[in-house]
């Protein structure tokens, strides 16, 4: 799961903001030229580190919707309602050197419960009532670096995110729940092959460890989810991919849900250092778990 949220006037006219939105983008992207050096953004996978002194601005937002859900035996259950999460993540990362990144990140997110027939698009509204709440849930940083100099394609990532929301779970509050009232500490092996010049093999094993607010045990939770992805290069500028993902999560009892997710995937380079990405993904299998789908629109500027 990555966002950028704009305020505008209500007087401003939709000319006005269109107008705005073509001088910020133009900004950016001269800025992204003049920086970016002679590699692809496609160059710079999830694995390969910056160079010393390039920043990586990445905005990631996923909309989650569903109305089914899976239940212990792993069989879909109408939920009798329609559940939606929108989660923006703004992600900033800077080189170190040509082996160490650090960063940070920035997490924004919004539910909406309504009637099974309401529409998704409902939680955009990013209201705050008895169907709907919107707030800042985390915040952290983190360190990415490359532990084997030869192996220039695997990397070590590790970052604290901190939940900076009161009553997350809506316990005290007549709002649905946003978020579970922990941190988050997020831990990824990261590597990636080039099987051929057109076709590209990425995977990841995380660690997300839950912890919670009040360091209470039974609220501590762990998760290792593993993604694999299939990128192929159509040109160079346009990837498409195919997105699989396991993510088992463990309590006190041992495994107590899991979920498969699919997705396919699309990456467009709108300038130089200026990469655009749109992913739907569905919820295809799992216990304890949601049976939802997600769309997701990404931007990233490397400069």
């Amino acid at each position: 799961m990555r966002y950028f949220v704009t305020m505008v006037s209500k007087n401003m006219n939709k000319n006005n903001c269109l107008n705005l939105f073509c001088c910020v983008l133009l900004t950016v992207s001269i800025y992204a030229q003049e920086k970016t050096d002679a590699k692809s953004v496609q160059d710079y996978t999830p694995s390969v580190l910056l160079n010393k002194g390039q920043t990586d601005f990445k905005l990631f937002n996923s909309l989650y919707t569903q109305t089914q859900f899976y239940n212990e035996d792993g069989n879909k259950q109408d939920a009798g309602e329609r559940s939606t999460y929108f989660t923006s993540i703004l992600e900033y990362n800077y080189g170190v050197s040509p082996r160490v990144a650090i960063g940070g990140e920035f997490w924004f997110r919004s539910v909406y419960v309504g009637e099974r027939s309401s529409s998704s698009t409902n939680v955009l509204s990013f209201s705050n009532s008895s169907k709907a709440r919107t707030g800042i849930n985390l915040v952290g940083m983190k360190i990415k670096f490359n532990p084997i100099k030869k192996w220039m394609r695997f990397s070590f990532q590790s970052g604290l995110l901190i939940s900076v929301i009161s009553d997350p779970q809506s316990e005290k509050l007549d709002r649905p729940f946003l978020d579970n009232n922990r941190h988050l500490w997020i831990t990824k092996l990261i590597y990636d092959k080039k099987i051929s010049e057109k076709l590209l093999l990425f995977t990841q094993l995380s660690a997300w460890m839950s912890i919670d607010k009040n360091l209470a045990d039974e609220n501590t939770s762990l998760a290792i989810p593993f993604d694999l992805f299939v990128s192929y290069f159509l040109t160079n500028k346009v990837t498409i991919y195919l997105q699989n993902q396991i993510w088992p999560s463990f309590g006190n009892d041992g495994l107590s849900s899991y979920f498969v997710q699919e997705g396919l995937g699309i990456k467009y380079q709108l300038f130089k250092g200026i990469e655009l990405e749109m992913v739907y993904t569905s919820f295809v299998i799992g216990e304890n778990a949601g049976a939802g789908q997600t769309f997701n629109l990404g931007l990233r500027i490397l400069h």
